[in-house]
C-alpha cells in the first residue's frame, strides 16, 4: 500500500473523495476488515476540466466490494434511450401482443417510413405497458436497495463504535 500511495504521489494524481461511505471493501472474520481498495485517480488538470465531478460509493447487494460510480455532476442528461428488455420474453403472449400491435398500425409511405412509423408506435405501446406490467416489479427492487444501503451504513457505524 505504501508503494501505491508513492505511485499517486509522484505522477500528481488526485483521489477525489468518496461519498457514500469511508470504504470500499469489507471482509475477514464477520466481515470486521475495512478498506477502500476501489477509487477513481484523476490528474489536476483533468479536475480543472470537470470540477464538479464526484465518485459515490453504491450499494452492494452481493459482492463483498462496494461499486462506485463517477457522476459528472452539471451534466445534462436527456431522455433516457428505449431499451428492450429480455426479460419481456417470458411474459405470457408477448410475442402475440406485439403481433397484435404491429399489424394493427396503419401506415401510408414509402416502406422505410412505415417501418420508421411502426417501429416508434411499438415502442410508446412497449414503454407504457411495460410500466403497467412491471411498475411494482421496480418498486421492490428500489425498496432492497434501500434495505442494503440502510444496512450497509448499521455495518459502517457498527465499526466506528468498534474502533
Amino acid at each position: 500500500m505504501r508503494r501505491f500511495a508513492q505511485v499517486v504521489d509522484e505522477l500528481d494524481l488526485v483521489d477525489l473523495q468518496l461519498q457514500g461511505g469511508s470504504f470500499t471493501w469489507s471482509g475477514g472474520l464477520n466481515n470486521q476488515s475495512r478498506a477502500r481498495l476501489d477509487r477513481f485517480l484523476v490528474t489536476p488538470y483533468w479536475l480543472d476540466q470537470f470540477s464538479r465531478v464526484v465518485q459515490r460509493r453504491l450499494p452492494r447487494p452481493t459482492s463483498d466490494h462496494f461499486s462506485i460510480l463517477l457522476e459528472g455532476g452539471s451534466l445534462r442528461r436527456g431522455p433516457t434511450p428505449f431499451k428492450f428488455e429480455n426479460m419481456w420474453f417470458k411474459v405470457e403472449g408477448f410475442k402475440d401482443l406485439i403481433r397484435n400491435w404491429w399489424q394493427g398500425i396503419e401506415v401510408r409511405g414509402n416502406a422505410n417510413f412505415r417501418l420508421t412509423a411502426k417501429l416508434k408506435e411499438v415502442k410508446q405501446k412497449l414503454k407504457v405497458w411495460n410500466r403497467e406490467v412491471f411498475e411494482s416489479l421496480e418498486c421492490n427492487k428500489d425498496a432492497a436497495l434501500q434495505q442494503v444501503e440502510y444496512w450497509d451504513r448499521v455495518e459502517g457505524e457498527s465499526v466506528k463504535n468498534i474502533v
